[in-house]
């Protein structure tokens, strides 16, 4: 999930009850519900690197152990050279510290494990890729459940600030991406006018509230899982006997699904309003394998799950265009994620 999704989910947690267990307890969830994307910096070394290193080692199960210590560690360490400064100081507990550590922690990769992006919940003893194939990346609902009730029992005049502010910024991206569809952009701008007047009303509570927006968070997370998995079920009744089936969410409609089928020969993207496009899957050849061996794109070619080529040259060299299809089709203009492009000289691929 997004960075957005995380803070969102560490402060309902917070606002649920948990933050009046210890002092610094809301702070402890909101950054341990980030603290495994660590890994971003790897951003500042270029694209195809974050690829490579991206939810790998911070979201594996070594760092499920190790994160939660050191943050707890550091939160202590904070208490240490900061708490004795306030009289009025709420109690600070070190060892429900330790346990809201792990709680926020560990929620961050089954978080990310619900798109179809990936992560490698078994670093650093196994590289493999894990998917739940539930929400695309970004999820509008997924922010607005989460938030409905942690803004309305937000009672600080900055909190509450800083959450409209959020809000103002998730509606914009929602309003201007081309990837919603112009009914998920009307029911976003509902969901927002809902709460905005509910707040306006002096509607307010404490944790009831967050609980409830988790409790309809977690039913959500639910059905999105189930509908894929059933759209999954319905084409392998129609008679089809695929290697693998992939649902790809619509996003901000989790009724609707891209499917990318693997067969012996061909792949099958059938799109959400039921075209289908075979695509052959092609063999390794030199220029491919070459191509794939190139530093500037191991990142992605790792990261890679349903790839498509094609090649195409100039005097002295071949170009290698790759998509991945959980994200682009054949015929899709480059955009985003999923398409990579290498060019290599003619003399790097042997005869």
């Amino acid at each position: 999930m997004d960075p957005v999704a995380h803070t969102l989910v560490g402060a309902a947690l917070a606002e649920a009850g948990l933050k009046k267990l210890s002092r610094y307890a809301s702070a402890t969830l909101i950054i341990g519900a980030n603290l495994p994307d660590i890994d971003a910096v790897a951003q500042f070394w270029g694209e195809d690197i974050s690829l490579y290193v991206r939810r790998g080692w911070s979201h594996g199960i070594l760092a499920m152990l190790v994160l939660p210590l050191v943050l707890a560690g550091l939160i202590w360490a904070w208490h240490r050279w900061r708490g004795h400064r306030r009289a009025d100081a709420s109690p600070f507990h070190p060892w429900t510290i330790v346990a809201l550590a792990f709680l926020s922690v560990w929620c961050h990769p089954l978080l990310d494990w619900l798109n179809t992006y990936g992560v490698r919940l078994l670093m650093p003893f196994s590289d493999t890729w894990f998917y739940g194939d539930t929400l695309f990346i970004i999820d509008p609902w997924f922010w607005l459940l989460s938030a409905a009730g942690l803004i309305l029992a937000c009672h600080h005049r900055g909190g509450l600030i800083g959450w409209a502010l959020l809000g103002v910024l998730t509606t914009l991206l929602i309003a201007s991406s081309a990837l919603a569809a112009l009914p998920v952009k009307i029911l976003w701008l509902c969901g927002i006018a809902a709460i905005i007047a509910l707040r306006w009303r002096g509607i307010r509570a404490s944790t009831w509230t967050a609980r409830i927006g988790l409790a309809s968070l977690t039913l959500y997370l639910g059905c999105a899982y189930g509908l894929a998995r059933l759209a999954e079920a319905q084409y392998r009744s129609s008679g089809e006997q695929p290697l693998v089936v992939q649902a790809n969410p619509t996003p901000g409609n989790p009724f609707s699904h891209r499917l990318v089928t693997v067969h012996q020969a061909h792949y099958r993207v059938t799109t959400a309003d039921g075209r289908q496009i075979d695509i052959a899957r092609q063999p390794l050849d030199p220029i491919v394998r070459a191509a794939m061996a190139h530093a500037s794109i191991k990142g992605f070619v790792h990261w890679m799950r349903f790839p498509y080529w094609e090649v195409s040259e100039t005097a002295d060299s071949w170009i290698v265009e790759f998509r991945d299809l959980r994200y682009l089709d054949p015929e899709e203009k480059p955009r985003g994620i999923g398409f990579a492009k290498v060019e290599i000289p003619k003399t790097a691929v042997p005869e």
